[in-house]
């Protein structure tokens, strides 16, 4: 009798000790008190977040992302694909604004005016994201565009709103991720972010990451001392980084955000030659010529051709740069081929025999 019940007692601990790890060294934790065991909870590894001068600037209130209010969700696909999107917008407040005799350069997410500028955004990426994938976006207190105007005006403000994004990406992961594969996209500021959250990424994260997508924005040759920046090759690469901007001449060219680039993919045949690719859904200067992309291998950014812009209106990068600068006009250019390969990639990442797998919805 002793003998079995040592047994027993082993077993138990033996039990105790698988259930207690997962294959990506995160942690699954018990449901309840001590009672019977419910179910595991995954448990994730968060980026670290570090300490600000909260008086260096004025700053307008912190986002609560456990308020539904500050995020944008769209899982439509929640229960028919494993895949998540983590998606950062492009900036939308223009200008520094004055409130309470203050000036800010931040987004104030709780402002009824900045969140109606703001949340067009959303939608216009549900076509691009939403169709293949969970989307999860989400408010940030976001640096102006005026805040664009130096580089030193950028680097003094954009660790704020940088902050916010890690803790929407950290609330992310611990409440609605479930270890589910996922990609991270990022357009402009959004861009920005994107770049700087792959610097951060911890290796139980990378084993999930079927791609990035730094739509607008530049990647540097520091940016590439990261590990875990891999420059996309091809249209089904995993793990890896696609970078892309347009314009239609050099002239164009805003360096803030478009250059020096050290890397890029052409968005529509993804090769990163300068071999051009026709774009069938936008309308044309000449109607009996394509529009086409093309890559330019000395400043690894995409050339557009014959594309007249449908919408120009007041937008003050375009107003500034002139039409020719497509910076507005990304996902206009590009939204089903960025669809479709997200499909593609993540039909490659899971033929991975060692490909992640969610632990459980």
């Amino acid at each position: 009798m002793r003998k079995v019940s040592l047994s027993l007692l082993w077993l138990f601990l033996l039990l105790g000790v698988v259930a207690c790890s997962s294959d990506d060294g995160q942690e699954l934790l018990p449901l309840g008190d001590g009672g019977d065991v419910e179910e595991d909870v995954y448990v994730p590894d968060t980026l670290e977040l570090e300490p600000l001068d909260l008086n260096a600037v004025n700053l307008p209130p912190e986002p609560d992302y456990s308020d539904p209010d500050m995020w944008f969700i769209q899982e439509a696909m929640l229960g028919k694909t494993d895949l998540d999107v983590f998606y950062t917008c492009p900036t939308e407040v223009i200008t520094d604004y004055i409130s309470g005799w203050k000036t800010y350069g931040h987004m104030n997410v709780y402002d009824e005016n900045q969140r109606k500028a703001f949340s067009p955004d959303f939608d216009k990426a549900v076509p691009v994201f939403g169709i293949t994938a969970n989307l999860y976006s989400f408010y940030y207190r976001q640096v102006t565009l005026q805040s664009f105007a130096s580089e030193s005006t950028l680097a003094s403000r954009f660790p704020y709103a940088f902050q916010d994004i890690k803790r929407a990406f950290n609330y992310y992961l611990e409440h609605f991720n479930n270890g589910r594969p996922f990609i991270i996209a990022g357009y402009s500021q959004g861009g920005k972010a994107t770049v700087e959250m792959l610097k951060e990424l911890q290796p139980s994260h990378m084993k999930r990451l079927v791609a990035a997508y730094v739509i607008g924005y530049k990647i540097t040759e520091e940016d590439l001392l990261s590990p875990n920046i891999v420059p996309a090759t091809g249209a089904s690469d995993v793990g890896v980084t696609c970078c892309f901007s347009s314009v239609g001449d050099e002239r164009s060219i805003w360096p803030i955000i478009q250059e020096p680039v050290a890397c890029a993919i052409n968005p529509v045949n993804w090769k990163i030659d300068d071999t051009p690719a026709e774009i069938s859904w936008v309308q044309r200067v000449d109607p009996d010529r394509p529009v086409t992309v093309r890559k330019d291998m000395d400043r690894n950014i995409m050339f557009v051709d014959n594309y007249i812009v449908e919408d120009f209106g007041f937008y003050p990068v375009t107003w500034i740069m002139g039409k020719k600068n497509y910076h507005r006009y990304e996902f206009t250019l590009y939204a089903p081929s960025i669809t479709q390969n997200i499909a593609q990639r993540y039909a490659a990442f899971q033929s991975i025999p060692t490909g992640i797998k969610p632990i459980r919805w």
